[in-house]
């Protein structure tokens, strides 16, 4: 039997570590309180950052970059990074809370999640870092509300 498209149990909330990440951890959080959901922190290494880097590594040091480590390294320090970000918000204590860390395309990846994970509900900033580039052809946020199977929810500082 189906849920109720009013029950929240599952929020995944992008985080991106831009200006706008601690006020959308801050607004799920109050929403997972209130709603008593699990809350799912998703952050992606965005493959256009993995490409950079072994372009830049490659081209001091040929054939020296290692994707896997570089990734493993990442995946690391961004999920410290969100850790540190968590312990700056009181209400988290005792919210069941899952920190997934991917790479690829953002708005791809960050779908998948909320599908893999059977999500109710996203959340994220409505813009991160990007540039203008991406704005005229484009953005993740863009993306995320024509694409996503669940409600959507920006914030905006």
């Amino acid at each position: 039997m189906k849920k109720p498209p009013d029950k929240i149990s599952k929020i995944v909330a992008a985080i991106d570590f831009s200006g706008y990440s601690r006020d959308t951890l801050a607004y799920a959080v109050e929403t997972a309180n209130l709603t008593r959901a699990q809350l799912v922190l998703v952050n992606i290494i965005n493959q256009k950052e993995i490409d950079a880097m072994e372009k830049a590594v490659n081209a001091e040091h040929p054939n020296q970059f290692d994707p896997a480590k570089f990734l493993g390294e990442e995946m690391d320090r961004r999920k410290m990074k969100l850790r540190t970000l968590i312990k700056g918000i009181p209400a988290m204590d005792d919210l069941p809370v899952k920190i997934r860390i991917s790479h690829g395309l953002p708005h791809v990846e960050i779908l998948e999640i909320v599908r893999r994970e059977n999500a109710d509900f996203l959340v994220f900033g409505p813009k991160g870092r990007t540039n203008f580039k991406e704005f005229l052809f484009g953005s993740v946020a863009e993306k995320l509300f024509r694409h996503s199977p669940v409600p959507v929810m920006s914030i905006r500082s």
